[in-house]
């Protein structure tokens, strides 16, 4: 993986190309603050994929509780390395940094990809279609997964070149692989965590 590009121009600059943005002594109550002097619309989609990281990592809390309800260790510190990562995602964001180099529980961004989109070498199993067999803690992560691409989502419409030509380009690149990254994480994560007597019916989807 290459290293993350320096943060982006705009979050560089005095921000005027942010979208409805502007300076106020006061604060509407359809208002928040996206930087520390810079107030917004509470749905703008910035603020919208910050409210997305919240929700993931509430979401993998509460997946470490079921997991420590299972006597499951592994699971647990699993978790809690990949909820740190998500938690230094907003200050990336806001502050303009860039994500930069990283690798999660062992795997570098490649290799997440590589094991995502190739699980039956990996895992002896091809793409699943999720169902309740699975167990508890697979289907959570399956959540995690969802919850992750719908953060990325929020992220390419958040960061989107207002002045680029042709297709979409991004202002932050380095946060849509990331968030691209943890989705396959979940995804492996599924697999790792898949109860030792499951045998998959066939088919493949969600």
């Amino acid at each position: 993986m290459q290293v993350a590009p320096q943060a982006p121009a705009r979050l560089e600059e005095p921000r005027d190309k942010w979208q409805a943005t502007h300076t106020m002594t006061k604060k509407a109550e359809g208002q928040t603050h996206l930087y520390a002097d810079r107030l917004t619309e509470k749905d703008d989609p910035v603020i919208a994929f910050r409210g997305k990281l919240d929700t993931l990592c509430a979401a993998i809390l509460e997946a470490q509780l079921l997991g420590e309800q299972a006597g499951n260790r592994a699971f647990v510190d699993d978790l809690q390395e990949t909820l740190e990562f998500v938690r230094k995602l907003l200050p990336a964001e806001y502050n303009g940094t860039p994500v930069g180099d990283f690798r999660l529980l062992g795997l570098s961004s490649g290799e997440l990809r590589e094991l995502s989109h190739n699980p039956k070498k990996s895992f002896g199993i091809g793409h699943l279609l999720m169902e309740k067999g699975m167990g508890a803690l697979s289907l959570k992560l399956n959540l995690l997964r969802a919850l992750a691409r719908e953060a990325e989502l929020c992220a390419v419409a958040a960061f989107r070149d207002p002045s680029a030509a042709g297709p979409s380009q991004s202002l932050r690149p380095d946060i849509l692989e990331t968030m691209n990254r943890l989705s396959s994480l979940f995804y492996v994560l599924v697999y790792k965590y898949l109860p030792e007597s499951y045998s998959p019916k066939g088919g493949a989807g969600i």
